[in-house]
């Protein structure tokens, strides 16, 4: 009886740990992809400094995805702004969230369900000003939504996967 409560204050402390521990995951990826971003603006992509951009994405991505950036690249597609752009006021109005779970009506069986969130998928938005107008229109703000899939990939946190997040490729799958 004596071994009890020592056993359930161990099981205590090591959930508390454990939470701790994702937590902190958590906020290392969120600061590892802000870091990114703020890196990524400092270039200047218009004088095509290929050997910093290389550096910048093999520092911050994994093999396969700096590959699939890459190739982007030669082809004028900017995965990382969805071809939109990103400035310092994009910067000071940037979120990231962890993706959750999310409560969806299955219209098959007409009940809710519940839909995982994918581990290590983070939403980046971020305002992007002013977009340029048409004629006589009015100078408009334009809303940019990014997903992005962390891994840890030799003990560093790294980006695995960039999608627009208006396709909801990363958004939410069933177990």
């Amino acid at each position: 009886m004596k071994g009890i409560p020592s056993l359930i204050t161990a099981l205590f402390v090591f959930t508390v740990s454990q939470a701790h521990a994702q937590i902190s995951s958590d906020m290392q990826a969120m600061h590892m992809i802000k870091d990114f971003y703020t890196a990524y603006n400092s270039l200047n992509l218009k004088l095509a400094d290929k050997s910093k951009l290389d550096a910048l994405i093999d520092k911050y991505f994994t093999i396969q995805e700096s590959e699939t950036l890459k190739r982007g690249y030669k082809t004028g597609h900017d995965i990382m702004t969805n071809d939109s752009g990103i400035t310092n006021r994009s910067l000071e109005t940037m979120v990231i969230n962890q993706m959750g779970d999310e409560k969806a009506l299955n219209i098959e069986t007409g009940k809710y369900e519940i839909n995982k969130g994918l581990k290590g998928a983070y939403e980046v938005s971020y305002v992007l000003n002013p977009v340029t107008p048409k004629l006589n229109e009015v100078t408009t703000e334009a809303n940019i939504l990014i997903d992005i899939l962390v891994v840890k990939y030799n003990g560093v946190i790294k980006i695995s996967r960039v999608t627009n997040g208006l396709t909801n490729s990363l958004r939410y799958h069933k177990n």
